[in-house]
């Protein structure tokens, strides 16, 4: 493995991405950066981290409506606009601060697209079967299947408008990534061992 890699993992809700990227991170000795981001970028920018986790990774109005000029004023969500590209833009400057202290695992926040000019980053998603990862949801969120469904659906329209808000590159395709594996064929221990074989 390369003595510096960086690590953006993409994942569809539900699919246990984020303990993909955890236990990669633990495998490899180095940090992982979840929820731990926006904890440094409300430090970096002295910032209430309430403001960050508020916008954190909420998708845009205005790509879903198909409306091009997001900063005119008769729309009555212009604000969480300007708030939302703002968060985005201190978390990406957060992001490539974090990428140029060394090795490390990013879950999710387009830092794949942030750091696509970085010959060290590798981009994964995490993917499963729908019904896999309804069932996750209800395990771990305790939801019954009709409303973990709805979660399953609402979290992967907004990480995909999200995303392809700030990216020319398609959410969960797989042109857009370096890797692409499922935890309903693999499981959790068998994606990260299939990273890490990659990154060898």
């Amino acid at each position: 493995m390369k003595d510096r890699i960086i690590i953006c993992v993409s994942r569809e809700y539900g699919s246990g991405g984020g303990l993909v990227g955890k236990k990669l991170a633990e495998q490899l000795g180095v940090k992982c950066y979840d929820k731990k981001l926006i904890e440094k970028t409300a430090r970096d920018h002295d910032l209430p981290e309430e403001y960050i986790a508020e916008m954190d990774e909420k998708p845009i109005g205005w790509f879903s409506a198909g409306i091009q000029s997001p900063y005119r004023s008769d729309y009555h969500d212009a604000l969480f606009y300007v708030m939302n590209d703002r968060v985005f833009y201190l978390q990406a400057e957060t992001i490539k601060n974090i990428a140029a202290e060394g090795s490390c695992v990013i879950i999710g926040r387009v830092a794949e697209e942030v750091l696509k000019e970085d010959p060290d980053m590798i981009s994964v998603f995490i993917h499963a079967q729908k019904e896999d990862r309804i069932n996750r949801v209800m395990e771990t969120e305790g939801f019954t299947y009709k409303e973990a469904e709805r979660m399953v659906r609402r979290m992967d329209k907004n990480r995909a408008n999200y995303h392809n808000f700030y990216s020319d590159r398609k959410w969960g395709r797989c042109e857009s990534y370096d890797f692409s594996i499922s935890t309903s064929r693999f499981g959790i221990d068998g994606a990260v061992k299939g990273i890490v074989k990659l990154l060898e």
